[in-house]
């Protein structure tokens, strides 16, 4: 029985397709792939990403030295009155009262108004 020499050609050529495959398989470490073949055509997968926790870093703490307290002296209490305080009395009633009137005045000099309340009168 012979076959047809395609059909050599082609299991020839998938032979060293799969032992290329493997082989690379072979040569990569700690990784996996897969090729899926339950569905219609050729389903090729990634290997999944790899994490390596890196290694735990011990150091000692630093010394820490606290310098003791000096010692207390018993003193007897004393007392120092506080520095009297002077407020400068501010303007009376009146004269608040006389500065608002001067005020108006002024105000009222400067308006429309007084202009022609002054033509009015000339």
């Amino acid at each position: 029985m012979t076959f047809p020499r395609t059909v050599l050609k082609l299991a020839l050529s998938g032979t060293i397709a799969a032992g290329a495959l493997l082989g690379a398989a072979a040569a990569t470490a700690g990784t996996s792939w897969s090729i899926g073949v339950s569905l219609p055509g050729v389903v090729v997968s990634e290997p999944a990403p790899v994490y390596y926790e890196p290694a735990p870093v011990y150091s000692r703490p630093a010394p820490v030295y606290y310098q003791p307290a000096p010692p207390v002296r018993y003193q007897p209490p004393s007392y120092v009155a506080p520095a009297p305080v002077y407020y400068e009395p501010g303007p009376s009633w009146e004269e608040r009262r006389a500065e608002r009137r001067e005020w108006r005045r002024r105000e009222w000099e400067r308006s429309e108004h007084y202009r022609h309340y002054r033509e009015d009168r000339d």
